[in-house]
């Protein structure tokens, strides 16, 4: 046995049955007597005491010493012999698929060799898994400590309140000794008998800080190498608890979601012949979540393919209500503020730009940044590395579903529509009403609508309306097409155009009192910009057949965002100068378009109320006399980048010493 423990590194568990462990070690005693007659029939004796030996070093159980009869010694024998083989049996055994990777990571984390007492958050949205690897991670290192705990928070708290589930707390660590004293005197006992005990502890599904500081904050000293964990849909309140180190628990992939999906569908980790197709396709749709994996395959267990098909359908227009009812845990946790900021990235803000969404949603009076900020911290979006807003499909479903149940049979009783068939209905029967306060619209789809006034006319509280053609269709409106329908609006209203061929204008008189955001996408067929309100405060215009200014930008007193990309203006109008509360602009023009001889001391004069500046491949500058209102760059953040100048002044020079980079070519 003792080679096979140091060959194979199995595991060995001596029982010391009516004989102590030191005379065993020492071979003395009756022991000692009974060995010396074994030897006399024994050829290889010195190996056999060697190995009894190193067998009493070994921690075991003693009889009759620590038991009272031989059944308790059977049975903190199973137990023992239950929690090692636990460590060794793959997660795929217990249902759980995929968590090892997350397990190493944690375990690193953990530093369990390490005397410090270390606290780590688990966090991911809802389903991601975390109590399962939480769970994982307490079965397989908690045997080693002299104290443990597994708690899940949120359950215990609907059933009774923080104290008992801190008085249910210390008395697991501490093995259900004495807590019975009162006042001082049981703070002390229990202070000095955690500050001794190294102690393993999981807290699952903490909601707030405080929940997190009464249990295990800085009145809770715990001894040298204890390990505190803690999941939480909420990073935030996780670091305001004071957990730094947090390990995040990402979707699954496929492969493993495959497997997880058959275990729970078919009980096997591949799937039926015949469903092999079918089961794909599930697993495509709950995109790597386990929960939702899991709940499916309970589902589609033991259905034939007809019901599978059947159910696949349904799943598209009606998500599975058992899943939704656990996501909305997080959402309902939100402010009203930060809820209608939710809905509105679900429904139409889902890759694209954050900054974009922030100006948006403030011009709504939602918060951006710390709306966004929120619903990070909440797993509910993330940010991508190009700063574009990603929402997990089920979570996009739940904000989707949300807005549905507002008014399951009536559609134009919600606040938001983008289902095509939905929204096609209500314009084309003018059932427009007061709730409706975003739509999006897929123009391809409703090309034999015919908009008026009295479309939008009921709908006073629109804030946001998107007309949109898909990338791979085009959008062709007649040439005399203006938009009337759309400029009676007395909400805060944010226009997207996007795509439009033959756009000619977006009506010579606007009428939209509150217009604070326009936005006029890849739009050709307008020579000239439109005619604005005077409250608009954030303008962009991507449009490669616009050529010039209209004169009414000089009464745009509010505005303070204005981007003009690509676009390559004959003629600046005089009135440019008046944009005083511009913040930021930016005007570039694109290659191989010649711009012509534009009045430049108009346009610095427009740029000397400006707090940031972007001039990129503007002009070829070498032929036109720079004015010297050009110092309306000094002291401000600007760039002149891929503009082409003969030659700079020394008085230019020094003006331009807050330019962010100087990738501007100058010839001598």
């Amino acid at each position: 046995m003792i080679e096979c423990k140091e060959t194979n590194e199995q595991i060995l568990i001596p029982v010391f049955y009516n004989v102590d462990p030191s005379y065993v070690r020492h071979q003395r005693g009756e022991y000692g007597d009974a060995l010396a007659k074994h030897e006399e029939n024994f050829k290889e004796a010195q190996s056999l005491r060697s190995a009894l030996k190193k067998a009493s070093l070994l921690s075991g159980f003693h009889y009759p010493k620590n038991f009272e009869n031989e059944s308790d010694l059977v049975d903190e024998i199973v137990e023992d012999v239950l929690e090692k083989l636990i460590k060794f049996c793959p997660s795929e055994s217990n249902g759980l698929v995929g968590i090892d990777q997350n397990i190493a990571q944690i375990q690193s984390l953990l530093i369990l060799d390490s005397r410090e007492v270390i606290f780590l958050g688990i966090w991911g949205m809802v389903g991601i898994g975390k109590t399962a690897i939480a769970r994982a991670v307490f079965d397989k290192y908690s045997p080693q400590y002299d104290g443990c705990c597994f708690l899940n928070v949120r359950e215990e708290l609907e059933q009774c309140g923080l104290s008992f589930l801190r008085v249910k707390l210390l008395s697991e660590l501490l093995d259900g000794e004495n807590l019975r004293r009162n006042g001082t005197s049981k703070a002390r006992y229990v202070e000095k008998r955690l500050s001794r005990k190294k102690v393993f502890i999981v807290l699952d599904d903490v909601h707030s800080s405080e929940q997190l500081k009464y249990l295990v904050g800085e009145s809770v000293c715990f001894g040298p190498g204890s390990r505190v964990i803690v999941t939480s849909r909420d990073k935030h309140e996780l670091v305001s608890g004071g957990v730094h180190q947090i390990h995040e628990v990402k979707e699954m992939d496929f492969q493993d979601s495959l497997k997880l999906f058959c275990l729970n569908a078919f009980n096997e980790s591949q799937p039926k012949m015949g469903y092999e197709k079918l089961s794909k396709k599930v697993v495509d749709y709950a995109k790597g979540n386990p929960l939702a994996l899991k709940v499916l395959g309970s589902d589609f267990h033991s259905r034939s393919e007809d019901t599978w098909k059947c159910a696949l359908r349904k799943l598209k227009k009606y998500p599975n209500e058992k899943i939704q009812s656990l996501l909305r845990f997080s959402y309902d946790g939100l402010h009203e503020v930060e809820k209608n900021a939710f809905l509105d990235i679900a429904f139409f803000f889902k890759e694209e730009d954050k900054d974009y969404v922030i100006r948006l949603l403030d011009a709504w009076g939602f918060y951006g940044a710390s709306g966004i900020e929120a619903l990070q911290r909440k797993a509910l979006i993330t940010i991508s590395n190009d700063n574009r807003i990603q929402m997990h499909d089920w979570i996009q479903e739940m904000g989707c579903e949300i807005v549905r149940q507002e008014s399951i049979k009536y559609p134009e009783r919600r606040s938001r529509l983008r289902d095509n068939e939905e929204v096609y209905a209500v314009l084309r029967n003018n059932q427009g009403t007061d709730e409706m306060e975003a739509i999006q619209i897929d123009v391809s789809q409703i090309r034999d609508l015919t908009l008026s006034i009295d479309t939008f006319r009921k709908m006073r509280r629109l804030r946001f309306l998107k007309l949109y053609y898909p990338l791979h269709v085009e959008l062709s409106m007649p040439p005399s097409h203006n938009h009337p329908y759309i400029l009676s609006l007395q909400q805060q209203v944010a226009l997207i155009l996007s795509g439009c061929k033959e756009l000619m204008s977006i009506g010579s008189e606007i009428h939209i009192k509150c217009l604070h955001y326009l936005l006029i996408d890849g739009c050709s067929g307008s020579k000239e910009s439109s005619v604005l309100p005077k409250e608009i405060r954030q303008q962009n215009l991507t449009n490669p057949g616009m050529d010039m200014l209209n004169s009414s930008i000089g009464h745009l007193n509010n505005i303070e965002w204005s981007d003009r990309n690509g676009i390559q203006f004959k003629n600046l109008p005089n009135e440019l100068f008046c944009m005083r509360s511009v913040y930021y602009l930016r005007h570039s023009k694109s290659r191989g378009q010649d711009s012509g001889k534009p009045k430049l001391h108009i346009l610095f004069d427009g740029l000397s109320y400006s707090q940031r500046i972007s001039l990129k491949e503007l002009y070829d500058l070498r032929e036109l006399a720079l004015p010297q209102n050009i110092s309306a760059f000094s002291s401000r953040k600007s760039t002149l980048d891929g503009s082409i100048v003969e030659s700079l002044p020394r008085f230019i020079i020094q003006s331009l010493d807050a330019l962010l980079n100087e990738s501007y070519k100058v010839f001598r």
